[in-house]
């Protein structure tokens, strides 16, 4: 049972008869297979509602049957089923599941929804004004749906709105609904039926639904339905004929005082008060024409609510707004351009690990040639012989020029097949003792001088004293010499590394050598690479030089720029210590966007740049370490220059914007101020309020300020 009224259609036998249901507590009038555990919900107009449970899924159901008897339950029935059709699969409607037509009486099965209805919250109290506003904008926007699909539900009341899982309302009870090209009349309950409803030959009009929905924010302001409290609200017949009862609810609401009680709630503004009335109004002329524009106008209200505030402190509003569109602007602007310099950047590093690769892979293969060419030419019968004479036999048979020339051969033979920045510097052939027997180019000062403290000589890592004697040992396998300084002329300085084989007695290796054959290779000439940007490629030894420390630059521009004219300033040692880390590792490659050039000064500043270390493979096809890395770096401000032109583009566009904004927002704010005006002063601003569906203040305005909101 409620509160409210009942509908007008029942007689004193059907409120005798659903008085005596509710006390019965017994069985559903008929089974409906599928279901049990059924209890007794309550009763309406045309029957009465059961809980029960579907005996397949545990879920529980409301089962409606039609209980007047006769054609009228097919008919009550068929009508609601119809309504019901039109709005399947809507969240703002109780959703359909079955229909017991065979039945006896019929029923329908739809959702249960545990919550209960809005009469049962209600009965508590009225709502807090925000949660009564967002149940009425929910129930509104459930008739705007059920409108758009042609269904006007035409008995809206609290016990026809049911509370969801999230305590959201949804329609329920379609049994008086019409559909928008029907005819016929429908009545709803009193106190919530608009007064030309109130007529058994009126016409279904949207306008219905929206003084009821009026009605149901009433009752949820202030915990009754308008004109219900009237003292003329006691004179409505409780019997007699139906036509004289409705005539009589007529009367009581166009001629009673309009509802004011809701305006004494707080938190009740003159806003949401005229809202209210519009729905309420006696008149459908001056009522909204229907749910859509209910919302529209609640929407306008909402707005208007929060604009009131930001109207008193418009200077606070405006530099919030602007802070606000320069912060989106900023977030904007900052991820535009991390997303450019980000694929600037990943597509540099690219490039240059794909060169840093070529480069080291280019390298190996000369460095692997060297040590080929030097194996090959040491099994030379001439060149062993050379070796296994003793110093002084050597000396005095006057070998060392033929030995040269021997050297000066091979030396034309092999340099042309390499790159210019590849090619040997000088060709060198020393015996067990450590003695030097010849070079190419030959230097006739240096025959018979004592090699034998060379790294490249004894292959332990290191230089010794000049002096020491005799020699550490001799190679047993090709070598790669530490870095050591090599001066062609004055100001001319530069790394220089050597590549040596053992020379064997025999063909094949065994026993003690009778020497070394080797070359070296001076790591100078031109290091950068062509393009439109400063990019260079770089040449570190990550293995420990004659101090012990490990990273020496070999090869680096600063050595192209490092020219002493005296000839008396010490060649500057840089060593790169991040590419020593990153070699101990084990990676074959590697790639940094913000590596720092060890040599500082003019190579100050984040470069990008990727590393890869050169390789070799030897007779067994290993891969050989050579201790060598080679690296390519450009500069990461030439690489974002394009990313500089467009933060330049970027932020003057962002200053038009920024005023363009700050252009329309003013007028939008004027126009604002001026459309809220309830005195508009000029023909735009009343063009905008009409517009805006609000009094353009002229005569010729239908509506007051109140009738609007």
């Amino acid at each position: 049972m409620t509160d409210d009224p009942p509908t007008p259609v029942m007689d004193v036998a059907d409120r005798e008869a659903a008085r005596a249901l509710s006390l019965r507590g017994g069985r559903p009038p008929a089974p409906v297979p599928g279901y049990e555990r059924a209890a007794y919900l309550g009763r309406g107009a045309y029957g009465e509602v059961w809980v029960a449970t579907d005996s397949n899924s545990g879920r529980k159901v409301a089962i409606k049957f039609y209980t007047r008897r006769g054609g009228t339950d097919w008919a009550a029935l068929a009508r609601e089923v119809e309504k019901l059709r039109y709005l399947f699969n809507s969240r703002h409607v109780v959703q359909l599941l079955r229909v017991g037509w065979d039945s006896d009486p019929p029923y329908y099965v739809m959702e249960y929804l545990e919550n209960g209805s809005l009469e049962d919250l209600l009965r508590a109290g009225p709502l807090p004004v925000g949660q009564a506003v967002s149940m009425f904008r929910e129930i509104a926007l459930g008739l705007v749906h059920a409108h758009n699909k042609g269904v006007l539900h035409c008995d809206l009341k609290p016990a026809n709105v049911l509370l969801d899982h999230d305590r959201r309302p949804r329609l329920a009870d379609f049994g008086q609904a019409r559909l928008a090209h029907e005819l016929a009349p429908a009545l709803g309950t009193l106190f919530y039926m608009a007064p030309e409803q109130a007529d058994l030959t009126a016409t279904p009009d949207a306008r219905w639904d929206v003084y009821a929905l009026g009605a149901v924010m009433y009752r949820m302001l202030t915990g009754g339905p308008p004109h219900r409290d009237d003292p003329q609200s006691g004179t409505l017949p409780a019997d007699g004929a139906l036509a004289d009862q409705l005539a009589a609810y007529r009367a009581l609401i166009r001629t009673s005082p309009r509802p004011a009680a809701h305006r004494a709630v707080p938190g009740v503004d003159a806003g949401l008060a005229a809202v209210v009335d519009k729905c309420l109004a006696a008149d459908p002329g001056r009522r909204y024409p229907n749910p859509q524009a209910v919302v529209t106008a609640l929407d306008a209200w909402r707005l208007a609510r929060v604009r009131r505030p930001m109207l008193a402190v418009t200077g606070l509003g405006f530099a919030a707004l602007l802070v606000l569109v320069g912060g989106i602007g900023a977030l904007l602007f900052r991820d535009a351009l991390s997303t450019a310099t980000d694929e600037l950047v990943q597509r540099a590093l690219d490039v240059n690990r794909f060169a840093a690769k070529s480069t080291a892979e280019r390298l190996g293969l000369q460095v692997q040639y060297k040590w080929q060419v030097l194996e090959t030419e040491a099994r030379d019968p001439q060149l062993r012989a050379w070796l296994a004479t003793p110093g002084a036999a050597f000396k005095d048979g006057n070998h060392g020029a033929a030995l040269d020339a021997w050297l000066a051969k091979r030396k034309a033979k092999y340099d042309p097949q390499l790159d210019e920045g590849s090619r040997s510097g000088v060709w060198f052939a020393d015996a067990r003792d450590g003695l030097q027997y010849g070079t190419a180019p030959p230097y006739p000062q240096h025959r018979f001088k004592y090699r034998g403290y060379r790294d490249y000589f004894h292959g332990l890592g290191t230089e010794f004293a000049e002096q020491t004697r005799p020699p550490p040992g001799v190679i047993t396998h090709p070598h790669r010499s530490i870095a050591f300084r090599r001066q062609i002329k004055e100001a001319d300085e530069f790394w220089t590394v050597a590549f040596s084989v053992p020379v064997w007695a025999h063909a094949e290796p065994g026993g003690d050598p009778l020497g070394v054959l080797g070359m070296t290779l001076d790591l100078r000439g031109q290091t950068r690479i062509e393009g439109d940007r400063e990019r260079f490629a770089v040449l570190v030894d990550t293995r420990p030089d004659a101090t012990g420390r490990p990273g020496l630059l070999l090869r680096h521009p600063y050595l192209e720029r490092f020219r002493d004219p005296e000839g008396k300033e010490e060649l500057p040692l840089y060593y790169a210590d991040r590419v020593v880390a990153w070699a101990k590792g084990g990676e074959p490659g590697a790639a940094w966007a913000d590596y720092a050039d060890p040599a500082g000064g003019a190579f100050a500043g984040e470069w990008l740049t990727a590393a890869e270390r050169v390789r070799v493979t030897d007779d067994a096809g290993a891969t050989v370490e050579t201790g060598l890395a080679v690296l390519v770096q450009e500069r990461r401000a030439e690489v974002l220059d394009p990313v500089a032109g467009l933060r330049g583009r970027l932020g003057l566009g962002a200053a038009a914007a920024s005023l363009a904004v700050l252009a329309i927002v003013a007028a939008m704010w004027a126009g604002m101020v001026s459309v809220v005006d309830g005195a508009p002063r000029t023909g735009v601003t009343r063009l905008l309020r009409r517009w805006a569906g609000l009094p353009d203040g002229t005569a010729t305005g239908t509506t007051s300020t109140n009738d609007t909101g």
